[in-house]
């Protein structure tokens, strides 16, 4: 009777027929393996921090825009930093230019407790956020992203709003940006403003060297808190400042 056809075997080259790989031979893939990784891993962290600013400027670019319908809606006034919970207690909430700006870009929001920041522009990609940041008993801790208003200059509370059209140079004025991220004795609240050099708090260096700001003018750039503590004409809060 006729066998069915043999399978044929498959043998490494120069080894006898029914060996396998050796555990000195495993050995050396893992390690070349975990070598091979090692280098990788460093550029695909590099890559994913470039991505992650690349989306952190789109969103200062989103905010930006969102400034300047709400200047359009509201008779040239800009949003302002924050909300004073009670008026002249002197609390103040840092995200009342989130709340400000909701209506053009997520569920119009009357109350500051409401908001919420996760998934939306107002979130840094590279920031922590929520009780990561803040605690829960916090009113409106949801509400922070990582980002802040140019406090200092262009309106703390309600009381303090400037117009558009107050800002004498544009192009070196920002509005909004890359805020500071948590450190040992920093307070949460000094998370949702954008401080000016002059205020020793500093340095803004979320993703790297610096940080994305959006300026007067629309335009977004990232740019190193040296640049940005140096000043111009020996004015270290120039990038600040709504006019010269």
């Amino acid at each position: 009777m006729r066998s069915g056809l043999l399978r044929p075997e498959f043998h490494m080259p120069g080894k006898p027929p029914g060996l396998g790989f050796t555990l000195i031979e495993l050995l050396v893939v893992v390690a070349i393996i975990a070598i091979l990784a090692g280098m990788l891993l460093p550029s695909l962290a590099k890559a994913k921090g470039k991505a992650k600013a690349i989306r952190c400027a789109s969103n200062e670019k989103q905010i930006a825009m969102c400034y300047f319908l709400y200047a359009g809606d509201q008779t040239d006034f800009l949003p302002v930093a924050g909300t004073e919970v009670p008026v002249g207690s002197g609390w103040v909430a840092p995200s009342r230019w989130f709340l400000e700006i909701t209506p053009y870009i997520a569920t119009v929001s009357t109350d500051f407790t409401n908001l919420v920041a996760k998934e939306k522009v107002v979130v840094c990609p590279s920031a922590k956020i929520g009780t990561n940041v803040i605690p829960a008993s916090v009113p409106g801790y949801q509400g922070y992203g990582g980002y802040g208003h140019n406090y200092a200059y262009m309106g703390y509370t309600a009381a303090d709003r400037k117009k558009l059209s107050a800002v004498g140079k544009p192009v070196d004025t920002c509005m909004n940006g890359d805020g500071l991220d948590p450190a040992t004795g920093r307070s949460w609240w000094q998370y949702g403003y954008l401080y000016p050099p002059s205020v020793p708090i500093g340095p803004y260096v979320r993703h790297g060297k610096g940080g994305n700001y959006s300026w007067a003018d629309g335009h977004v750039t990232m740019t190193p808190w040296k640049v940005m503590a140096a000043g111009v004409n020996n004015r270290i809060d120039w990038y600040y400042l709504l006019s010269p």
